[in-house]
């Protein structure tokens, strides 16, 4: 494995599932023996929360859950994410489809749904 190695989560917005599941693979990945070797980012395929912080509601699920989020803000896919992250999480088949869709994607095998 390359190292660092790239982890992105894409969701539609970037401010409830992508920003969570970000803060969740960290925690897990720092209490791990890749702590140090793994990035993990977030990003949404729509731009209207581009620089918001996420839902109040999500902050406050993140917490009851021992992860804080508040540093987070909402951020658009680029297509520069393409070629530099070694593996690209979609929340769902609509966010796959759209991360798809735009064009250039040296990883296409590497992208996949999040599945609760």
């Amino acid at each position: 494995m390359k190292e660092p190695f790239r982890i992105l989560v894409v969701c539609l917005g970037n401010i409830c599932r992508s920003p969570t599941a970000e803060a969740l693979l960290r925690d897990r990945i720092e209490r791990s023996t890749l702590a140090g070797r793994v990035e993990v980012d977030s990003a949404g395929t729509g731009d209207w929360h581009v620089g918001h912080p996420p839902d109040p509601r999500t902050v406050a699920c993140a917490a009851r859950h021992g992860l804080d989020i508040t540093h987070l803000r909402g951020r658009q896919i680029t297509a520069r994410d393409m070629d530099s992250f070694d593996l690209v999480l979609c929340a769902d088949h609509a966010n796959l489809r759209d991360v798809r869709a735009r064009g250039k994607c040296a990883h296409v095998a590497q992208i996949g749904v999040v599945r609760a």
